[in-house]
Parts: C-alpha cells; sequence; structure tokens
C-alpha cells in the first residue's frame, strides 16, 4: 500500500524496485517505452532500463524509430508494470542524448556479444532474411577477435528526466491506490487521485 511515500518519486521508484528485484526477477529492469513522431503518430516498445539517477536511462541505435521520435519530438513515457507485485508505474517527460563518455562507459560493461549485436545490426532497417544480420555478426566477431571491441558511433544512450509520475497499488478491497507525482519550482508535490 502507498501509506508512507517517499517526497522524491525516483527515490519512490527505487524502493519500489529494491522489493521488485528481492523477488528474484529472471528479467532485466525492463519498460514500455512510448514516443511519437513528427506526425504525433505514437509508438511504443520494450526497453531495458541499464540504470536510474536523476532519470530513466536505456540505449539504443540512434537509427532507431525511438530515437528518429526523440530527436522531432523530445518527450517520450516509460510504464513499468510489476503486475506479479501489483504494481505499475509511469514516468513522463523530455528525453535528452548521453554524452558520448557516458555512452561509451556503459557500452564497455556490455556482454561481448550485444556489442557485436550493435555493429552488426542496422536496428529497425528492413532485411530480407534473418541470415543477414548472422552473416553481419560472424563478420564483426572476426573484425573483433582479440581486442576490445569499442562502441559504435550509432549506438548511444538516453535519459528520460521525469516531469510526472505516477504510481498504481493494487489492493484486495479492489479500490487501487494511486499517487501522481508533478515537478514544481521547488521539487515534487505528490497527490492521491483516484484510481
Amino acid at each position: 500500500m502507498l501509506t508512507q511515500l517517499a517526497a522524491d518519486p525516483l527515490r519512490q521508484f527505487l524502493l519500489w524496485e529494491e522489493e521488485w528485484r528481492a523477488a528474484d526477477p529472471r528479467m532485466p529492469l525492463s519498460a514500455v517505452l512510448a514516443t511519437a513522431d513528427h506526425h504525433g503518430r505514437p509508438s511504443a516498445r520494450w526497453v531495458d532500463v541499464a540504470y536510474v539517477d536523476h532519470g530513466f536511462v536505456y540505449f539504443t541505435n540512434h537509427a532507431s524509430r525511438k530515437a528518429a521520435d526523440v530527436a522531432v519530438n523530445p518527450v517520450a513515457a516509460l510504464c513499468f508494470g510489476w503486475l506479479d507485485r501489483g504494481r505499475q508505474i509511469r514516468a513522463e517527460g523530455p528525453v535528452v542524448r548521453l554524452g558520448e563518455v557516458e555512452s561509451d562507459s556503459h557500452f564497455a560493461t556490455l556482454p561481448r556479444s550485444l556489442q557485436l549485436l550493435a555493429w552488426s545490426s542496422d536496428q529497425s532497417a528492413e532485411i530480407d532474411d534473418r541470415r543477414v544480420v548472422r552473416e553481419r555478426f560472424d563478420l564483426q566477431r572476426a573484425r573483433f577477435t582479440g581486442q576490445e571491441i569499442p562502441r559504435p558511433r550509432h549506438w548511444g544512450g538516453y535519459r528520460l528526466v521525469p516531469e510526472e509520475m505516477e504510481f498504481w497499488q493494487r489492493r484486495a478491497d479492489e479500490i487501487q491506490d494511486r499517487v501522481r507525482y508533478r515537478r514544481q519550482d521547488e521539487g515534487w508535490r505528490a497527490v492521491r487521485i483516484a484510481p
């Protein structure tokens, strides 16, 4: 139940994330990222959230649809669905592209197979067959044999900096608990909202 709330929604998020991780989830921290193109057409997809600091950080190919959307419409929404725990968290706000150093640092922590995939896949581009990516992957593996793999310049990170967050908690009496945080000049304001 949402009884004792942190003053900062990112702190509240981290408290819920800690409880979620204690349940031994078998998947990375994932959320549905919703963006819109320059015509306002929405698009949503699952992304892995790499880490949470003063925002939610994810990484992708700069030519992907999600990157193209935020290049022309730099606001987005994330929705975390921890439904097995009866919880959902939404975050909305501007998206900023990370600098080279932050992207390089994260890329260096990825498993080698994901580093090779970043070099091998023109994310969201049409391909004739899955074998096209497999062949590129094998070529890149041979190319980087015995050496560290540098981050390709077409791959990097983005941070959604929340201006609004909403926490939803299922309750046994079916009257769900909802709290919305909105960024104000002096910090955050939290209010309860009807389910």
